[in-house]
């Protein structure tokens, strides 16, 4: 009867993304995507540059000084690749429920909700994001310190979105983590 009750629960996989963009947000100018990164609870990895969503004329300081410099990838994509690139991706990883996860909802949620809006949702994806939360102050702090030793022991390339969405993932298992 247990095993039945296995089978009946929705098999849910937590990804882990980041996004960088051109600017924050004000009341005069939105912000523009620049790339994204997203790691899946298992280890697989989705980075993608976009090429048509923004010019540099359109960041800001420290985007031009800090994030540009990390852009890195082989693969860059129109923002419609990149949306059937995602689709495509949650939906291959083979699980019920897809639950995206991020430390800055405010900033990064925006831009993976108006690309599935316009090109249209994967159908494992929730449609809210999750964040990263702990029920007790135990497993939170244990999240700062892995996020502390990820940067740490990689020293540098923060604001490189992959990278970001890794040391979330690093943190959370190792807040989790029962050892």
């Amino acid at each position: 009867m247990a095993h039945q009750a296995d089978e009946d629960q929705k098999k849910s996989l937590s990804v882990f993304f980041d996004t960088e963009f051109t600017k924050l947000r004000t009341l005069m100018d939105e912000p523009k995507l620049i790339s994204i990164g997203l790691v899946a609870e298992n280890g697989r990895e989705l980075y993608a540059e976009l090429t048509d969503t923004y010019q540099k004329s359109d960041c800001s300081d420290f985007v031009l000084e800090v994030v540009l410099p990390l852009l890195d990838s082989k693969e860059r994509l129109m923002e419609a690749q990149l949306a059937a690139k995602m689709k495509d991706w949650i939906e291959g990883l083979g699980a019920d429920e897809v639950v995206l996860r991020c430390d800055s909802p405010a900033y990064d949620w925006p831009f993976v909700e108006e690309l599935f809006k316009f090109y249209g949702w994967p159908v494992n994806l929730r449609r809210k994001y999750g964040t990263v939360y702990f029920d007790n102050d135990r497993q939170a702090h244990r999240y700062q310190a892995g996020l502390a030793m990820y940067w740490r022991d990689i020293s540098g390339r923060r604001h490189h979105a992959l990278v970001d969405a890794r040391s979330m993932r690093f943190a959370w298992k190792y807040a989790i983590w029962k050892g």
